[in-house]
């Protein structure tokens, strides 16, 4: 019955959201907006309804909206699918089957465990792993997208290591640091995006040549320690406290160190050992009265951290000679990808080569290619970034532009309501305007000319919207996060706890910017 309520409940909702989009495009309420605009905006309403309720797989209801603005709306079939036809989704599927790739051949766990052996296995310095990770490869990698796609299945399978429960509070604040570290470093080097460059198009040439990689990132340095630290201490807060988990590490003093000299293991510390691959706390329990026969397996296959007394395998051996392989494959991609601005090669010809190589390799094969490529979750990536052609055909784009105009400039008194309010309608325009890029041209447009009418410099207005111009409230909003999110196949964290802490983040990129205000009237630029 329960099932049925439900049931019902998902179709009531979808049929209210159909309905709203039918009365919006029949009647044409919104001042300013022709019938093509209001119909896009009609058809999105309702995708989003059934996105949320579930009535139908997502890439289906993508699929729907796309048809539907085509058919209805009369967009052009070349915006509809224009992501289809460009380098991002292309270099997004040669990202999916790197991550088959090191998965298949074992080196994904390899890594993992590297990375584990190297941090205390504590929930505390995974999540500084993650983001020191995240913050290190920023600059070497200019799509934030591939990024996601490439580490959120290593943070998955090194949640899996430590034996957190896939979608609970722990695996959840590991997926929040790599999402945090891959895009945090992202506003504060130019090169760690191509969102950065595309910003740094916008300002004059005057601005530009005052800041160039270097000055971008003294000018931002602030901003990045403050929301590096702020999350940190906020993903302890939130995620690592009130879930037993397998190799939960015993981190009040060293004097409770489980096995070290000297120290009794109490049958509670004793039931955290559970072989040498890591499971839940309840299997954990259940592996109790085996811990005599299992002690003397993990002690032939690894060692042990005497932090918490959990065995580490050891037992993986040498590369093996696919591992090899596809090592060397994402070493030169790598190093390709992070040298384009010397060689000039595309960033998707890189990737599409490397995934050409692995099957010349013999790394993966069609059967492999077929089912370790999530499809359905590239078909609704295609469909949800064509939203941004889809917008800027319909003319919605000019638009809101045009109806929050006047807000800008009530802000230009006061530097600190001036970032803030940059921020915050960022934050808010994002919902409508999809493309990072396509916001940030249309909003410095609007931005520059007013920056010197006030005494302003561009540059601060332009990071003040690139720090905020993240977001994943809706999945269709960032690329990032829908490849980090569809590159697990959204079994590591769920969606709407994910959803919360963007508003989190968020908040803690708008104190970044409070606490930059003084730094920038220093330096001049306020």
């Amino acid at each position: 019955m329960k099932e049925e309520a439900k049931r019902r409940i998902k179709l009531g909702c979808a049929a209210a959201g159909a309905l709203v989009a039918a009365l919006l495009i029949a009647t044409c309420p919104i001042p300013g907006l022709s019938y093509q605009a209001t119909a896009v905006l009609g058809i999105l309403i309702m995708a989003i309804v059934w996105w949320i309720t579930g009535v139908l797989p997502e890439f289906v209801t993508a699929v729907v909206m796309a048809v539907l603005f085509v058919v209805v709306a009369g967009i052009s079939v070349g915006a509809t699918f224009s992501t289809f036809a460009s380098s991002t989704w292309w270099l997004l599927l040669s990202a999916f089957t790197l991550g088959v790739g090191m998965k298949t051949s074992g080196l994904m766990r390899r890594i993992a465990l590297a990375i584990v052996r190297k941090f205390p296995r504590t929930f505390r310095c995974q999540v500084i792993a993650q983001l020191v990770t995240g913050t290190v490869l920023g600059p070497l990698i200019p799509s934030l997208a591939v990024k996601g796609a490439m580490l959120a299945p290593l943070a998955m399978s090194i949640g899996d290591e430590l034996g957190y429960e896939r979608q609970g509070k722990r695996a959840t604040g590991l997926f929040a640091a790599m999402l945090v570290g891959i895009r945090t470093v992202a506003p504060t080097i130019v090169s760690a995006s191509v969102t950065g460059y595309a910003l740094m198009a916008t300002l004059p040439a005057d601005v530009q040549e005052q800041f160039n990689m270097a000055s971008w990132f003294v000018a931002a340095l602030p901003w990045l320690v403050v929301v590096l630290a702020l999350n940190y201490f906020l993903i302890m807060g939130m995620y690592g406290r009130g879930e037993a988990s397998a190799c939960d590490a015993v981190e009040d003093s060293p004097s409770d160190t489980v096995g070290a000299p000297g120290n009794a293991q109490s049958p509670e510390q004793s039931s955290l050992r559970c072989g040498t691959r890591f499971v839940g706390a309840a299997e954990c329990a259940d592996s109790r009265r085996d811990e005599a026969e299992s002690s003397a397996v993990e002690s032939s296959r690894g060692g042990t951290d005497l932090n918490d007394n959990q065995t580490i395998p050891d037992g993986l051996g040498p590369l093996s000679a696919v591992e090899k392989r596809m090592l060397a494959i994402i070493l030169v991609t790598v190093v390709l990808w992070a040298t384009e601005p010397f060689h000039h090669i595309s960033a998707m010809a890189v990737g599409l080569a490397a995934l050409v190589f692995m099957f010349v390799l013999k790394v993966i094969d069609v059967p492999a290619f077929k089912s370790g490529v999530n499809w359905t979750s590239l078909l609704f990536i295609g469909i949800a970034l064509g939203l941004g052609s889809v917008f800027a055909e319909a003319g919605l784009n000019d638009w809101v532009m045009q109806t929050c105009g006047p807000a800008f400039q009530a802000l230009a008194g006061n530097p600190y309501l001036l970032v803030l309010g940059i921020g915050v309608i960022t934050v808010v325009l994002r919902f409508l305007i999809v493309s990072e890029v396509a916001y940030l041209n249309l909003l410095m447009a609007f931005l520059v000319p007013m920056a010197a009418s006030v005494g302003v410099n561009p540059w601060v207005l332009g990071f003040s919207a690139y720090a905020l111009v993240i977001a994943w409230f809706a999945k269709y909003q960032s690329p990032i996060y829908l490849a980090a999110f569809y590159a697990v196949d959204g079994k590591m964290a769920k969606h709407s706890e994910l959803a919360k802490y963007c508003g989190v983040y968020l908040a803690t990129c708008l104190a970044g910017l409070v606490v930059c205000v003084p730094y920038w009237q220093w330096m001049g630029l306020l």
